[in-house]
């Protein structure tokens, strides 16, 4: 993983695991041990999976980046698929309070997605690497062009004495 990455990645999984702590506290006092249980699980999905998609991605950028946009998007689906697996092999279960759970996921992703916005916006990212720019492209400072005549630099047809 790049630097870059692994920056990227700590600009959202830190706050996103503050706001994760606060929720679990939040649910166990509300709700009890099943809004612990329902909090935890949810926090522990959001953050493996934003995470997941970070690391995926940035393997690919550094083995094949014209692959890169299909791999966000096979990400997406998966996530999106296993999501709803979980959605509907939890609906009636007695082991954790659901609305913890998914109220939990819902703003852990919501700060996910500031904070790592936040953290794409204070970072350089350059669109091109500049040590990979051959010699011969890299822009010089080029010298002023002088005209060799212009209408201004020489005198006009009735100062040399013509018509």
């Amino acid at each position: 993983m790049q630097a870059i990455d692994a920056r990227l990645l700590r600009g959202a999984a830190v706050p996103t695991a503050a706001a994760g702590a606060i929720a679990v506290v939040l649910c166990a006092v509300l709700v009890g041990g099943k809004g612990l249980i329902g909090a935890l699980l949810g926090s522990v999905i959001v953050l493996a999976f934003f995470s997941v998609t970070i690391v995926v991605i940035s393997r690919v950028a550094q083995t094949q980046p014209q692959m890169l946009l299909g791999y966000a998007m096979l990400t997406y689906l998966g996530k999106v698929v296993f999501l709803a697996v979980l959605m509907i092999a939890f609906k009636h279960t007695t082991l954790f309070h659901f609305r913890s759970f998914g109220f939990t996921m819902l703003g852990l992703t919501l700060v996910w997605l500031a904070a790592e916005t936040r953290a794409v916006l204070k970072t350089k990212i350059f669109y091109v690497d500049p040590a990979a720019v051959p010699d011969l492209l890299k822009l010089k400072p080029a010298a002023p062009a002088r005209p060799e005549s212009t209408a201004e630099s020489e005198p006009s047809a009735s100062a040399r004495g013509g018509r």
